[in-house]
């Protein structure tokens, strides 16, 4: 098999950057180890209601925020492709839970988004979903775990790739590795070595939200929106330490929060427990509605391998500082490539980042 642009990991950056190729004309090949696209963005369908399901019913897994007045880009790309957006609701009066045993302290200023944060209706997936249609499906390949890459002489690469457990390989002019930089670190070996600089740079390279999990609670209509609660809670007693509105764009409602508590005391915890004690926490804050949720879901993305590695177990204590060290140039005369949002030198870990990576990219590969 050959392509001009090989793209490894069909995330938003890599999708992003096929979608671009796709509308200059240019051969390429995108490759994902999953089954899906998609990467961090995943939405889940709703289940539990009596009317049948609505696609705008999902809640985020992953990411569900952007914010128009810092993030262009995403925002562009959005309006462009003419999906509906609605604000994070946040109208009402902001909780914080002290104590487990005392009733969680509210405050009427409620809480304050600056900039205001929006959602895509029917969950970013949406996004994702919209970039693959444009896509020709016989460009896009997925179960297609990338093991080693190797540059030849003649100044072709010729890509190992483990597709539906059979070895094959690929040989191309470019590659764009759009992937969290410590996952490829780990899992793909290079021909010659990349430098040592680079590989220690990209192991220490804290891939963003790995290390989290993320637990929704959904209802038939969010009720503490009629109690004059905007949704918003933070918590010292967890398991959730911060709790948002995350009822869909047709109005069912939703709670969602990230779990406290780290990777390996969930582990050992397992979920049933995580999810019994997030619905009693819930349960404390908002009232005894939030006792009996239609329907439940929890996504711990350390257990995601295709995503983070052991050293992404722990979260970071402050956004990390992203971008590629400028030995990274070093492989332009290979024509390696590395998009993904842990590239982004300004907008690391966001959304907005994974299409800055592409862009850079993108710009490289129309001098190459």
């Amino acid at each position: 098999m050959k392509t001009k642009n090989l793209i490894v990991g069909a995330g938003l950056s890599g999708l992003y950057t096929a979608y671009r190729l796709e509308k200059m004309g240019k051969d390429y090949l995108l490759l994902d180890a999953r089954e899906r696209v998609g990467g961090r963005i995943l939405s889940s369908s709703i289940t539990g209601l009596e009317l049948p399901t609505s696609p705008l019913n999902t809640v985020d897994m992953g990411p569900s925020w952007f914010w128009p007045q810092m993030h262009p880009r995403i925002t562009q790309l959005i309006n462009n492709l003419m999906l509906p957006i609605f604000p994070q609701y946040s109208q009402g009066a902001y909780l914080i839970e002290n104590q487990s045993n005392s009733a969680p302290i509210r405050y009427e200023s409620g809480f304050e988004q600056s900039p205001t944060s929006m959602r895509i209706a029917g969950g970013m997936q949406c996004l994702v979903d919209t970039l693959l249609a444009a896509l020709p499906s016989h460009k896009v390949q997925l179960n297609s775990k990338v093991t080693h890459v190797e540059y030849h002489d003649h100044g072709k690469t010729t890509v190992t790739i483990n597709h539906n457990s059979k070895v094959e390989s690929i040989e191309v002019e470019q590659v764009i590795f759009a992937l969290p930089l410590r996952l490829l670190a780990e899992s793909i070996s290079f021909t010659p070595a990349l430098p040592y600089e680079l590989t220690q740079r990209f192991s220490a390279t804290t891939t963003w939200m790995a290390a989290h999990a993320k637990f929704f609670a959904i209802y038939k209509s969010p009720f503490w929106r009629e109690e004059g609660l905007s949704g918003s809670a933070s918590s010292r007693v967890g398991p959730l330490v911060e709790i948002h509105d995350a009822s869909t764009f047709d109005g069912v409602g939703a709670l969602f929060g990230f779990v406290g508590i780290d990777a390996a005391t969930r582990a050992k915890a397992g979920e049933a427990l995580i999810k019994q004690a997030a619905i009693e926490q819930l349960t404390r804050i908002f009232g005894s509605k939030a006792s009996t949720p239609i329907d439940i879901k929890l996504l711990d993305w350390s257990k995601e391998t295709l995503t983070a590695t052991e050293a992404d177990h722990q979260a970071p204590s402050a956004h990390p500082h992203y971008g590629l060290p400028a030995s990274e140039k070093a492989l332009n005369k290979f024509h390696w490539y590395f998009a993904g949002t842990e590239a982004a030198q300004e907008n690391g870990g966001y959304l907005e980042g994974a299409l800055e990576a592409a862009d850079v990219v993108l710009s490289s590969l129309s001098d190459s």
